[in-house]
């Protein structure tokens, strides 16, 4: 009996562990077997990893924040690009209703089940702009509506925690059992401040829930929004970067 029950602990354990694993495609730009070896060490411990030079394709499933991977192939001198991202999967770009915050950032949406309608998600992204070493709130709210900034979006439908570190980001990873990802698609995302004592809750920044591509659903070298290759758009992100960081060491 204690057997049995040691084997159902561990084999439970382990299932857990496994919840929050969602393949992420990366288009990489790989040139010979120096820079899959290259990749493929810094990606060791990060979980299952195929890799296609000749496509420039870097597959992996894991269960560390998207993010912490894009950093880790380009630190190996290769850009890269998230192209592809589980499989239902939704995204909201958080960047309206902030020009008095600057709060903006990006968030992730990947269903945990193919069956239509069993809800699970995994949340992933980051937020920039905060006050260090806070607590603030990630809402999805009922609407999409932000003809009005962040104040016509309509209630909450649902809340989860994220902090901030020391230089104002939220890195956020975590399953969160309550959404169903084809339900929340239109819906928007709030970063919010929570109330305290007699202040009420301050919505610092928002985006609409829309479908993104899961893996394999959009491995394209031109953006449809602008006719741009892909890595003209990360060239553009890179000179953003650098703008904000410039901005940022001006006003110290």
């Amino acid at each position: 009996m204690v057997i049995d029950f040691l084997r159902d602990l561990i084999f439970g354990q382990e299932k857990m562990a496994d919840r929050g694993n969602i393949q992420m495609e990366f288009a990489v730009q790989i040139r010979g077997e120096d820079c899959v070896d290259a990749i493929k060490k810094t990606l060791s411990d990060a979980g299952s990893i195929s890799i296609d030079a000749d496509k420039g394709s870097v597959l992996i499933e894991t269960s560390v924040p998207w993010l912490d991977i894009h950093k880790r192939i380009e630190a190996t001198g290769r850009r890269a690009v998230l192209t592809g991202f589980g499989g239902q999967s939704a995204v909201s770009i958080v960047d309206h209703g902030n020009e008095l915050t600057n709060v903006r950032g990006v968030i992730r949406f990947c269903a945990l089940s193919s069956v239509p309608g069993k809800k699970g998600a995994v949340i992933d992204g980051t937020i920039d702009g905060l006050s260090c070493n806070s607590n603030f709130q990630l809402n999805v709210h009922e609407c999409g509506d932000i003809s009005a900034g962040c104040s016509s979006v309509g209630d909450v439908y649902d809340s989860s925690p994220i902090w901030s570190d020391e230089d104002g980001r939220a890195t956020i990873r975590f399953v969160n059992d309550r959404l169903d990802v084809n339900d929340i698609i239109g819906r928007s995302v709030v970063i919010a401040q929570p109330s305290v004592g007699v202040e009420k809750e301050r919505r610092l920044s928002c985006g609409i829930i829309a479908r993104s591509a899961g893996i394999f659903q959009n491995y394209k070298k031109i953006c449809a929004c602008d006719g741009v290759t892909i890595w003209d758009e990360r060239n553009k992100s890179i000179a953003e970067d650098a703008k904000r960081e410039t901005a940022h060491a001006a006003s110290l």
